[in-house]
């Protein structure tokens, strides 16, 4: 059975990952697919001033707002996925997680940017990738792109990265 992690944020760029997975997962015998949201740890001045019980709240409020359309999109495909909530600096908590899960894929959405954007802002599926285990491929989904024109959404592009 194949193990697929895909981080998820919320974003239409992630929603895409999701929709690839469907599609892989109704390509395949089985897959296990495993959802992840990544919520920010907070500087410990902060922490000091909030109650672990409110601040804990507050994060599951988060990760649900993220997972709940993606459980809608899994159940209407007459799927499923393992929930992992985690704290922490995204890009290593992917990674992290790939690993300690062993999983064989991991699928997540990205906005697309070109090198020099990556550069100047940043994309956390870039140093994601950097921190990957090489044995773990990794497929980039970007959000299809509404054609104004005739309102159709086109095709989600991706991008397989193998280390």
């Amino acid at each position: 059975m194949l193990k697929a992690l895909v981080p998820v944020d919320g974003t239409d760029n992630s929603l895409a990952a999701i929709r690839h997975v469907v599609k892989l997962a109704h390509g395949r015998e089985s897959l296990e697919i495993h959802l992840l949201t990544v919520e920010p740890g907070l500087p410990g001045l902060a922490t000091r001033h909030v109650s672990h019980e409110l601040l804990d709240g507050y994060r599951r409020d988060e990760a649900e707002k993220v997972l709940a359309p993606v459980r809608a999109i899994l159940a209407q495909a007459g799927l499923a996925g393992e929930e992992h909530v985690r704290v922490g600096h995204v890009a290593s908590v992917i990674a992290e997680t790939a690993r300690s899960l062993h999983c064989d894929i991991v699928v997540m959405g990205t906005h697309g940017f070109g090198t020099v954007t990556q550069l100047l802002l940043g994309s956390v599926s870039h140093e994601a990738i950097h921190l990957m285990d090489p044995a773990i491929p990794v497929t980039l989904v970007k959000a299809a792109s509404h054609d104004p024109t005739h309102g159709i959404p086109a095709a989600p592009s991706t991008f397989h990265y193998r280390g």
